[in-house]
């Protein structure tokens, strides 16, 4: 099994995961925009499955962010499937280094790709969206609750930390490819 190609979908999922749910890093964004951190833990306990209070919320915003939240699942479930994959993979191959290291360089390329994302943002963020959600619920006036809570900075600096532990796991990738020993001639493929 060449799981190489697994490990930069793995990567750039769990990076995304790993901001989803980083309480501190919206804690530090949102005291920019004056947002509260109930509402943050509100939408976050949503995201795992509770209940979204939504008296402060449009029709159309609770729409969207029943769209998110299912994303938000699929990321999870397909992180968790490409976890046991991986884990199937290293076990089964032979050139665990070659692997590991080629799976890091083309984790690389991936963020490569999404720093061109974050320079052309206005151009890729309706993208995404327009692959990513069925309908138009996603466009929502510029003084709803989740435009106050999410401006457009908010996603660039989302962005930026998905490619910052992603770049930094690609790097792991790769080391634990170099300093794992070399290959012995066995029956796994």
């Amino acid at each position: 099994m060449k799981f190489s190609f697994l490990i930069p979908f793995f990567i750039i999922l769990l990076s995304t995961n790993l901001l989803i749910f980083n309480l501190d890093f919206y804690k530090t964004e949102m005291a920019q925009y004056g947002i509260y951190e109930n509402e943050t833990k509100n939408l976050l306990q949503y995201f795992l499955g509770a209940e979204l209070s939504t008296e402060k919320y449009s029709e159309r915003e609770v729409l969207h962010m029943k769209d998110v939240r299912n994303l938000v699942w699929i990321s999870l479930s397909i992180t968790s499937i490409l976890s046991i994959l991986l884990l199937i993979g290293v076990k089964k191959t032979k050139q665990r280094k070659k692997e590991f290291i080629l799976g890091g360089i083309l984790t690389t390329i991936l963020v490569l790709a999404l720093i061109v994302a974050l320079f052309t943002f206005s151009i890729s963020f309706p993208a995404f969206h327009k692959i990513l959600f069925t309908n138009n619920y996603w466009l929502l006036p510029a003084d709803s609750l989740l435009i106050q809570m999410f401006p457009e900075r908010f996603f660039i600096e989302s962005i930026k930390q998905i490619i910052l532990y992603s770049f930094t796991l690609s790097l792991l990738s790769i080391i634990i490819g170099i300093l794992l020993p070399g290959e012995k001639n066995d029956k796994r493929t």
